[in-house]
């Protein structure tokens, strides 16, 4: 091979080696983010009503992005996604990941009712919304993209009927578990890489989470959800247990007992938790902003040293201040954000932490039976502040069976105080200390009462013998896409220069073989 020759090769071989390197790049970055891109992001995130300025500002990677369905789908077949475009349009802007829950039908779409009230969508009403918002923000069809979906808010665990008798027979899983299926398959039909996860649980009652996750798992609804899901409003200290509210490991620890009962382990979010320093659209427990930030920041520690919560939305931030949950009120931020920004920029990802031993909770047995009550198991370092006196907690004496109107017990509760919590004016449907915005989960007609709220882990599966590659799955959690895109690019420079360099090498050899050398 002449000197032209191999100068010839060399340039063939840049030229191709470029444009493979350059097209791996370009792929990298125009292909929207996947279902496992959005695991392997940061577990900070934001629950809010439209998307925030703040939310950029503060460096979280996630919002929860709360739109009601009845604002958008105005009329049969008629939609109105002006406010959820914006919204999404700005957050992928941002590189912020967006959790939408597919909430509050309006009453045309309502056909399952209870205690003589049209309360929730059927299954097919929900199909057909998912479907058509899925396939809006799939990446594909020039409206940005959904990382994930919730198939409900809080509305299937909300309801008040004004006596326990009138309302737990509604809180039964069996109007919910049909529909998530009917959710999440629609949504995986038009956007295979977004997840998709249950509604957030509210009420904050130990029997009730397990009895209805329970039903979920019994009756094969277990396998439609990419999470579990829960919310977590006590307005007193996480880290105790009063009776039959958990304390915030407790209620995640009933979570995972269900499911690894059933072998059906998944990761559990926690989308909404918060604490009110004021009373602006928060009639129910007030805290000082210094315990805020105490109670936020043992949230946060309890669920990264979990090694079960994958995922946790704070409630709430606000350019405006409109809510008493706002951690950056337009007086200035709280000691809540500076915690958060200080504890993320401490553990910017989760996945290396080791999970500790879990407190024992007792496990459901596999059989529709009556449930017992966890016994309650505080965390060693729990302080002993009592707990807000404003939730009531009945206890049900048996989990929701499959038919429309389970039979249920429940001790008596204290005629509770009625409080919203949205961007929307009109009854509430979920009244209680901390809600978070359900304004017509219910017709007006519909008496107001309290409910607690939910739960909030990550899946953590054994490894099994490859527990030792583990590592690798960290690499991109740690360095980021732009550390991986900058190995790749080292990577591919280095097998082209050895490829060449063996190419001169052997021009070279011939050279010298062909002038005798």
């Amino acid at each position: 091979m002449d000197g032209g020759a191999v100068r010839r090769t060399r340039r063939a071989l840049a030229i191709r080696g470029a444009a493979l390197l350059l097209s791996l790049l370009g792929f990298a970055g125009l292909q929207p983010p996947t279902g496992a891109d959005a695991a392997n992001t940061s577990p900070y995130g934001f629950s809010i009503w439209g998307y925030q300025t703040r939310v950029t500002a503060s460096g979280v990677k996630w919002a929860r992005l709360q739109r009601d369905w009845f604002t958008i789908e105005t009329s049969p077949g008629v939609y109105d996604f002006t406010g959820l475009d914006q919204d999404v349009a700005r957050a992928n802007a941002a590189g912020v990941h967006i959790s939408v829950p597919l909430q509050d039908a309006p009453g045309f779409r309502k056909t399952q009712v209870c205690n003589g009230v049209n309360l929730f969508p059927g299954p097919a009403e929900m199909s057909a919304f998912a479907g058509v918002v899925a396939a809006r923000y799939n990446g594909n069809n020039g409206h940005g993209y959904v990382d994930s979906f919730e198939i409900g808010n809080e509305e299937y665990d909300g309801y008040w009927g004004g006596t326990w008798a009138n309302t737990l027979p509604c809180r039964a899983a069996n109007y919910y578990g049909p529909v998530l299926k009917a959710g999440y398959l629609a949504v995986k039909a038009k956007s295979p890489t977004a997840l998709v996860g249950m509604f957030g649980m509210w009420w904050v009652n130990t029997p009730h989470v397990q009895g209805y996750m329970t039903w979920l798992y019994q009756n094969g609804y277990g396998s439609y959800m990419d999470f579990a899901n829960f919310h977590y409003y006590t307005g007193g200290d996480p880290a105790v247990t009063s009776g039959s509210t958990p304390s915030y490991p407790l209620e995640w620890q009933t979570i995972r007992a269900v499911q690894a009962a059933f072998n059906g382990v998944k990761p559990i979010w926690c989308t909404e938790v918060g604490w009110a320093v004021n009373s602006n659209g928060q009639p129910g427990p007030i805290v000082s902003p210094a315990l805020q930030s105490q109670y936020l920041h043992y949230v946060l520690d309890n669920s990264r040293t979990s090694g079960v919560v994958q995922r946790v939305f704070i409630y709430m931030i606000s350019d405006t201040g409109s809510d008493g949950m706002n951690i950056y009120p337009p007086t200035g931020p709280l000691p809540s954000y500076s915690m958060l920004q200080s504890y993320m920029a401490q553990y910017p990802a989760w996945g290396a932490s080791p999970p500790p031993t879990p407190t024992p909770t007792p496990a459901p047995t596999p059989t529709p039976a009556p449930t017992p009550t966890p016994a309650p198991t505080p965390t060693p370092t729990a302080a002993p502040t009592p707990t807000p006196t404003s939730m009531p907690t009945p206890t049900p004496t048996s989990m929701p069976t499959p038919t429309p109107a389970p039979t249920h017990g429940a001790t008596p509760a204290p005629t509770p105080t009625a409080s919203t919590h949205g961007p929307t004016a009109g009854p509430s449907t979920n009244p209680r200390p901390g809600a978070s915005g359900n304004p017509t989960a219910l017709k007006p007609s519909a008496v107001a009462g309290p409910l607690g709220s939910g739960t909030h882990p990550a899946e953590v599966v054994g490894d099994g013998p490859l527990a030792g590659l583990k590592i690798l799955g960290i690499v991109p959690t740690v360095i980021g896409s732009g550390g991986m895109l900058l190995i790749l690019w080292v990577a591919l420079g280095t097998l082209f220069w050895v490829v060449l360099r063996v190419l001169t090498m052997v021009s070279l050899a011939r050279r010298r073989r062909a002038a005798g050398i």
